[in-house]
């Protein structure tokens, strides 16, 4: 029988346990100390791998001033800092790189389909170097996201790029950019490289589950070392009205029986019990959590002590509309 608390290999990263804490908003960037404190109390709460809140590359990006910038002074005090303590409890950590808009000098939001190759060449450019801030820093690995809404999902989503080069067209040449960048950061660099994809996109003509599965079958190919399912505006599919967990576990399996790197899904969990469920009348070995972790970031505590557990998580969604790293509830 599988249990949230089994010890487990996600690629070359041992963890504790099949928990992945997913991170998104960074609200106390002027309070390193009560980041230093959240990421302890859920390091030592036997969490299996924690992915940090989204860091921005770019100083004019739309998310900026909800997220820590890596161009920041202290961002390497900051990130050295939670390496040190993550590792102090014998669990990894992934740092999230993402971005929304790209700015060419003077020229704001330039879209998928005016991107020149050298704008290409600069993004792919510019995430290389957060990843070497990254592992310079001590962190195991990068999470790269081409999900949700963030522009690589765009790039790759075919509603968006209508380009007629090399970059745009099939599944493969919208994938190009992020599968060039893939190789040279494995080819080069000592990290653990996550991918967080997206299911599907429910725009008519967009990036749809099929594409999805050839998407990830490209990602193994040029050696992602994990991949992450998700949805455009994921935490808005979890709530108490509305839940799409079935499909996305059956997509989830989907995708298992297609590619030999380890895969993790997130959708809204916060009962242990049934999580357990999940993992034993699947084959689904891995789940991520976001929410809960900002309700009370130690709950796992409790859940291992106790056998059991349900998140006290209201799924309000406060903390993602508001952009925030703290419960308003709690």
């Amino acid at each position: 029988m599988k249990t949230i608390f089994d010890k487990c290999k996600l690629g070359d990263l041992t963890l504790k346990s099949r928990i992945i804490r997913t991170g998104l908003w960074e609200s106390q960037q002027n309070d390193l100390d009560a980041i230093y404190e959240r990421y302890e109390k859920i390091a030592s709460s036997g969490v299996g791998l924690i992915t940090s809140e989204l860091y921005s590359i770019y100083p004019k990006d739309k998310f900026t001033e909800h997220s820590f910038k890596m161009g920041n002074l202290n961002f390497m005090t900051m990130a050295r800092k939670i390496a040190e303590i993550t590792h102090s409890y014998d669990v990894p950590i992934l740092g999230q790189v993402e971005f929304i808009k790209y700015n060419r000098g003077i020229d704001l939001d330039i879209s998928v389909n005016d991107l020149t190759i050298e704008d290409i060449r600069q993004i792919q450019s510019d995430i290389i170097e957060a990843a070497q801030k990254l592992q310079v820093a001590g962190f195991d690995g990068i999470q790269l996201s081409v999900g949700n809404n963030f522009f690589l999902s765009k790039f790759i989503n075919p509603y968006y790029n209508q380009r007629n080069d090399d970059y745009g067209g099939s599944v493969f040449n919208r994938m190009r950019l992020v599968l060039e960048l893939v190789k040279v950061m494995k080819d080069n660099l000592d990290l653990h490289v996550s991918v967080k994809v997206n299911t599907f996109d429910e725009r008519k003509d967009g990036f749809d589950s099929h594409e999805s599965l050839e998407a990830c079958k490209l990602l193994e190919k040029v050696g992602a070392d994990s991949i992450q399912v998700t949805r455009p505006l994921s935490p808005l599919y979890f709530t108490k009205k509305l839940s799409g967990e079935g499909e996305l576990i059956d997509y989830t399996n989907k995708l298992i029986d297609s590619v030999d790197v380890p895969v993790i899904v997130g959708g809204g969990f916060n009962n242990m019990l049934h999580m357990n469920e999940i993992l034993n009348s699947t084959d689904i070995e891995f789940l991520s959590m976001y929410r809960p972790f900002v309700a009370q970031g130690d709950f796992l505590k409790d859940w291992k002590d106790n056998g059991c557990g349900e998140s006290r998580c209201l799924k309000c969604n406060n903390c993602y509309r508001t952009k925030t790293s703290t419960c308003y509830h709690y």
